[in-house]
């Protein structure tokens, strides 16, 4: 994956961005396995994790580097082939060179056209890759809803032991105005017992 360019898949997606990353968190996930010792194991998993990431790293580089060049060249061959006529008659240009000259910076301004979509292209996969892959924006957002959901959880527990309570006391009543009895009301501690 690291000498050749990542070539665009379905979609738009390279073929080797997101697949890249998986693989180095499945090949991180058989070091780790095939440990027998822990630490070790997440050690290699870790190292193997940073290798594929190192791989995929080293495959933007070379591309990012090759369409920088690209542009360059093409660049420099228009400005070689657009060569101003001298003042003098003696050196005018006839159909067919101004004809190659033509054709030769079309050429080249189609290989800076392609050069620009390819470094838009590895943009684009970047920020995908960024969106789909930044765990710590993910862990934050996880954490935050277990911290609503333990909110509401505690909201939740503390109105279902106000409403026992709320029905202790009117089982209560209405056993004084069935039964007349004496006995003494519930207390606040076998409520807590309870829960």
């Amino acid at each position: 994956m690291g000498s050749a360019p990542l070539m665009a898949g379905a979609g738009g997606v390279p073929a080797g961005s997101v697949p890249g990353a998986a693989a180095g968190i499945q090949v991180g996930g058989a070091a780790a396995a095939g440990s027998g010792v822990a630490g070790a194991g997440a050690t290699g998993a870790k190292s193997a994790g940073l290798t594929a990431l190192q791989e995929i790293e080293e495959a933007y580089n070379k591309r990012l580097d090759m369409d920088v060049a690209q542009l360059m060249e093409s660049f420099g061959d228009i400005v070689k082939v657009a060569s101003i006529a001298h003042t003098d008659s003696s050196f005018s240009k006839d159909k067919y060179k101004l004809a190659q000259e033509s054709y030769q910076i079309q050429a080249r301004a189609t290989n800076i056209v392609s050069s620009a979509e390819s470094l838009l292209a590895m943009v684009t996969e970047l920020k995908q890759t960024l969106l789909l892959n930044d765990t710590s924006t993910l862990a934050q957002l996880s954490m935050q809803r277990q911290k609503d959901l333990s909110t509401q959880k505690t909201a939740v527990k503390q109105r279902v032991l106000g409403l026992k309570e709320e029905v202790d006391r009117t089982i209560w009543e209405l056993e004084q105005v069935c039964y007349g009895d004496s006995t003494p009301g519930p207390s606040s501690g076998s409520v807590e017992a309870l829960s």
